[in-house]
């Protein structure tokens, strides 16, 4: 009890002590999986871990309401955050992609990517789609009403998620497209995954205000639809 109460006296420090409580935790995260995966695809996942933890902290930055000087500590932090976190995972990435691969590991590698990855992938970018879509058509009227709580931005927000996602689908879906290329495209959609995440959460935040019940609502309801759905399909395949 004392170490959960020691962590929310940490956190409540001020107003960046969650910022980098989170950057810490982000980076021995990294450091773990790449000490204890000691091949190309540890770095890799050290990578994607270490570019992910950045975008979710500077996501979380810009999503406090600062003043004065606040403000100034604020593009600080970010700056340190960029500067170590993405330093770290560029440099993981370039020791990855200068060592490369043994035999066995590109085949391993190549087999988790078709087996596993693109299809995760292909998941997120459907759920991604349908909900990004399904709010711009929902919001899209309301605009044109004048409505004051959907802005163009979040509809343009929404639009570029939903191409994205239904791109990132395309290819994925499509194993035989990066043939030769596995690894290369996986890398390629996880970052389009990546970016796209901030942009839906941005365009989230201006309709959370507005209502919040409707929003959460509407990706649980699509979560509960798509899980069914997958669940439905793959006990057809098990059947034939």
């Amino acid at each position: 009890m004392w170490l959960l109460d020691g962590f929310a006296w940490l956190y409540n420090l001020n107003r960046f002590t969650g910022t980098l409580l989170m950057w810490f935790g982000v980076l021995v995260f990294t450091a773990v999986v790449t000490m204890n995966v000691q091949s190309n695809r540890g770095k890799l996942w050290g990578f994607m871990i270490a570019t992910a933890g950045a975008v979710f902290i500077l996501v979380y930055l810009e999503s406090l309401k600062l003043m004065g000087a606040d403000k100034a500590i604020k593009g600080v932090v970010s700056n340190f955050v960029v500067m170590t976190l993405g330093g770290l995972g560029s440099g993981l990435l370039a020791v990855a992609i200068s060592q490369g691969p043994t035999p066995e590991e590109d085949k391993q590698a190549r087999g988790f990517i078709r087996d596993r990855l693109l299809d995760a992938l292909e998941y997120a970018f459907v759920y991604v789609a349908i909900c990004s879509f399904t709010l711009f058509a929902v919001c899209l009227p309301l605009n044109l009403l004048g409505w004051p709580p959907v802005g163009e931005h979040d509809l343009l927000s929404l639009l570029i998620v939903c191409l994205g996602a239904l791109l990132g689908y395309a290819i994925a879906s499509r194993p035989s497209r990066l043939r030769n290329w596995e690894q290369v495209g996986a890398c390629a959609l996880v970052a389009l995954l990546v970016l796209l995440l901030p942009v839906y959460a941005q365009a989230l935040s201006g309709l959370w205000d507005w209502s919040w019940a409707a929003v959460s609502g509407l990706h649980v309801f699509a979560g509960l639809a798509f899980f069914r759905t997958l669940w439905f399909h793959r006990s057809e395949w098990r059947r034939v």
